[in-house]
């Protein structure tokens, strides 16, 4: 609570992926875990790729603008960043060692069995390995085992993290794999805590699909298929013939389970996300069934999903019904204090990874695997185009008359050199300069004016993102309050037939028994704060289509249409 010398940087999680990234600060106060700071933004085009940084000065130039959105107050010590690489570009191994085997040799082992496995050179590698000392148990032929866990990455992944954090001029602090930053995140929010429940987590992010076994909050076993949400977005982008950046507009409306569509393409679009997570849930059932040939028969008490593909509406209900397991979504900030103007709940089980990486591990009630493939400081890559490097070398002793003979030589070429100059270069004419000059500006302009066309570009796809940021953040309009504001004004006597809402126009079709009711219907609309100019389009007896309907009670009714202009910003 309380520090003495110089103070620290503010440590903060960050987290990155292809369609938007995520900063956030956590604090511990008496009251408990509190959100300190929260900034959102669209990720710039070509930046991320398979959850990587290719573009590192971009990426950091947009890391500086989520510090200035947070508020991220600056003092003497530079911010400090934490944040988790994709699972898929980290080797991770599970193996068992006996009990009591010394830290020289543990080292040893682990090292060896990364020479082994790792498929680049060890040389180029950041390693880490944790002992799980929950998993201690008597092995069959008698010896006692506990089981650690490896992991490795190439030094030119954390060297780009490193280059970003350059550019916004902060320190890169822990980097550590996604699905143990889940685990961290959800055992932090008590969903891990029982000793013997197994949990099957599953964090469906944008590129992949985090698949863990965990017990304890330890984890058992672990895989990456690359089936996420952007396969998902390219699907339904193709099936309905619109664009990328239209299907992740729509994507948070698309029914999954047991929600009727609103509308054809919405019915189309949510058969096309049943398939592809069809194809997850098949993966959830092959690496069940493999753990089970490994140790004998589990029994798998609850399936979490996290990651933004829980942002389907139902997507757990669907995914119970498919794997007849107790599925639930993880909401990693269920016991912090959170302000919902800045994260809806519809947005927290997508930051479990986020919010894993940003705690201290000191926070957690329970033990989990703390690995940092950073913990190491920066490592010198063996080859850096961007690092000086200085090279010495021992000098031969020369006779005398060498460097007699080398001191002419070299006198004689400077005022070779300097006559040449003198003669040829004095009486060059100042013209040919000067086109040089112009048509290094012209070569200038040209390049100024498609940079602009390029940000232009940009700045027009950054901005939908944006507006789909804004909707999964804060949540723009919800269909639910304005049914429950019809069906409180609708009369006794009026019957719907159909509701919609298109470019903030709300259009109510439906029968009532007489013109009053329509008339009640139509006021009672237009006192609603959520709606204006509420107008009768037409009302009137249906014509009669022949003699037998002359007594039916279907020709006293009345056929109505009313519209209203749907406010903007309503909640």
């Amino acid at each position: 609570m309380f520090s003495f010398g110089k103070k620290k940087g503010v440590t903060l999680g960050l987290d990155i992926n292809s369609d938007s990234c995520t900063l956030v600060q956590l604090e511990k106060t008496k009251a408990g875990i509190e959100v300190a700071r929260f900034a959102c933004l669209p990720t710039p085009p070509n930046c991320i790729r398979e959850g990587l940084i290719i573009d590192s000065d971009a990426m950091g130039q947009l890391l500086a603008e989520l510090l200035r959105i947070a508020q991220i107050p600056l003092t003497s010590q530079a911010p400090t960043i934490n944040l988790a690489v994709p699972a898929q570009a980290v080797v991770i191994r599970l193996m068992p060692v006996p009990v009591g085997m010394p830290a020289e040799e543990l080292a040893d082992v682990v090292t060896q069995e990364a020479t082994n496995h790792v498929p680049f050179p060890i040389t180029e590698a950041n390693l880490d390995w944790y002992q799980m000392h929950s998993t201690e148990r008597t092995d069959p032929d008698g010896v006692r085992r506990v089981d650690v866990i490896l992991s490795a990455i190439q030094h030119t992944i954390v060297d780009s993290y490193w280059r970003m954090c350059d550019v916004a001029g902060v320190k890169l602090g822990r980097v550590e794999v996604s699905s143990l930053a889940v685990i961290r995140g959800l055992a932090l929010a008590g969903y891990l805590g029982s000793s013997g429940h197994l949990s099957l987590v599953v964090n469906i992010r944008q590129d992949a699909t985090d698949i863990n076994i965990v017990r304890s909050a330890m984890p058992l076993f672990g895989r990456s298929i690359i089936l996420g949400v952007e396969a998902l977005t390219e699907a339904i982008a193709s099936s309905l013939e619109m664009s990328f950046d239209q299907a992740m507009e729509i994507l948070p409306e698309v029914p999954v389970f047991n929600i009727t569509p609103t509308d054809m393409r919405l019915g189309q679009a949510g058969q096309v996300a049943r398939t592809v997570f069809s194809d997850i849930a098949d993966e959830l059932i092959k690496s069940v069934d493999f753990y089970k040939s490994q140790v004998g028969d589990i029994k798998i008490d609850q399936v979490i999903l996290t990651g933004p593909g829980c942002m389907l509406p139902n997507v757990d209900q669907y995914f119970a019904s498919k794997l007849k397991l107790k599925v639930i979504t993880g909401d990693p900030m269920r016991d912090m204090a959170v302000d919902s103007h800045q994260i809806s709940e519809r947005m927290r089980p997508i930051l479990a990874a986020l919010t894993g990486s940003s705690i201290e591990t000191t926070w957690n009630p329970s033990v989990t695997v703390d690995m940092d493939l950073n913990k190491e400081g920066r490592i010198p890559l063996s080859f850096d185009v961007l690092r000086t490097q200085k090279m010495t070398f021992e000098a031969e002793a020369m006779p005398r008359w060498y460097k007699v003979g080398i001191g002419l030589s070299a006198l004689s070429v400077f005022l070779t050199i300097a006559a040449w100059s003198y003669i040829q270069l004095w009486d060059l004419p100042h013209s040919a300069s000067r086109i040089e000059q112009l048509n290094r500006q012209i070569t200038e302009g040209q390049r100024s004016l498609s940079d602009i066309k390029s940000i232009s570009d940009q700045n027009a796809l950054l901005s939908r993102r944006k507006r789909i940021l804004d909707q999964l953040v804060a949540g723009e309009r919800h269909w639910s309050r304005y049914l429950e504001t019809i069906q409180r004004d609708l009369p006794d006597g009026v019957q719907l037939t159909q509701v919609s809402i298109a470019d903030n126009q709300l259009k109510i079709e439906g029968r009532a028994k007489d013109y009053p009711q329509v008339s009640n219907f139509s006021i009672n609309l237009g006192d609603s704060k959520m709606l204006r100019d509420t107008s009768i389009d037409f009302a009137g007896k249906p014509e009669k289509t022949g003699p037998d309907n002359k007594n039916s009670s279907a020709e006293n009714l009345i056929d109505f249409a009313i519209s209203s202009s749907v406010e903007q910003g309503t909640h």
